[in-house]
């Protein structure tokens, strides 16, 4: 099998004061697996243009695009779904997704080496993807938000089932060499 190529195109953020959140977008991913050309999560508008660039910089544009995963359906993650028209979108059916937007049942493999992974906690239908290239990278999305939920243990700030977070945490975290967090630099687990 061919390696997979995995690429942030946005790296996440979020900032917050006092307990409010001020400032929210999603990592962007690109992933180009054999004749499957992915994205994962889409961000806010203001990244669009960050996204059409890195796309033009791997001689892509978004019409190439074929597969949207969308990690959860909170606006931060999607806002930008119009750019691939020609894609495919696909959420978790705990997400109650509408009609434009497949829901995916079970884990599987999207292709090779891409795994569609239920990883509720932060919303009942999040989904992370796992990625087999050079090392074994997991798109976390908000499962795994930032690298500090990493460090300090805890389970993202917004969550509907704390407990169920932590395990589906556990679980990214055993199987990632890196995590692309939903809102934050990608980052290595230290084993």
């Amino acid at each position: 099998m061919a390696k997979n190529e995995v690429v942030e195109l946005v790296k996440g953020y979020i900032r917050r004061q006092d307990g409010f959140i001020l400032e929210a977008y999603s990592s962007v991913t690109l992933v180009i697996c054999a004749d499957h050309r992915i994205i994962i999560d889409t961000s806010t508008p203001e990244k669009r243009e960050l996204i059409l660039s890195g796309l033009k910089a791997k001689g892509l544009s978004p019409s190439d695009i074929d597969t949207v995963i969308l990690t959860h359906l909170h606006g931060d993650h999607t806002s930008n779904n119009d750019l691939f028209s020609n894609a495919q979108l696909l959420a978790h059916v705990d997400e109650l997704p509408p009609r434009n937007i497949e829901p995916i049942i079970e884990d599987q493999e999207l292709c090779g080496g891409v795994h569609l992974i239920h990883t509720p906690g932060h919303t009942r239908g999040s989904m992370s993807v796992r990625i087999e290239a050079e090392r074994t990278y997991v798109a976390a999305g908000d499962a795994l938000p930032t690298r500090d939920n990493f460090l300090k243990w805890v389970p993202p700030g917004l969550n509907y089932y704390p407990e169920l977070a932590l395990r589906s945490m556990r679980r990214i975290v055993e199987m990632a060499d890196v995590v692309i967090p939903g809102h934050d630099s990608a980052f290595e687990v230290d084993r």
